[in-house]
């Protein structure tokens, strides 16, 4: 059961990755500031206004993250994140299974992924 639970909790992420770097991508293409909306929680829906495949339904794990619901990530029309930097994790309460992170830096936006340290509150590569 915990490897089907650490699957679920990769493939969200994956997912969350995905449409944020599309969001990226397309701010650059077209030229104009994107949005992708993350809401917190569990059986949640990412949203963008740039989302070219749609938006990503995120089920079976829950999202956190340390801002207000629900988190709107942008990009400018250089595909810069001009926020604080941004990290956010998803797990599935209540289970072995481990947290996993993904933390986005100001400015050109890099993004890493890693495991979640609920202790330290960071994301540490793995």
């Amino acid at each position: 059961m915990n490897l089907l639970n650490q699957k679920k909790v990769d493939d969200a992420l994956a997912k969350i990755e995905g449409a944020i770097k599309e969001t990226q991508r397309e701010a650059i293409k077209r030229s104009r500031d994107c949005t992708v909306t993350i809401p917190k929680g569990v059986d949640q829906t990412l949203t963008g206004n740039c989302l070219v495949t749609g938006n990503r339904t995120i089920g079976d794990v829950t999202i956190y993250y340390n801002h207000s619901t629900p988190h709107n990530i942008s990009f400018d029309f250089k595909g810069l994140y001009t926020p604080p930097g941004t990290t956010l994790w998803v797990s599935i309460p209540n289970s072995a299974v481990k947290p996993k992170c993904l933390a986005i830096s100001t400015g050109i936006g890099l993004m890493r992924t890693g495991n979640y340290d609920l202790g330290a509150g960071e994301c540490i590569r793995p």
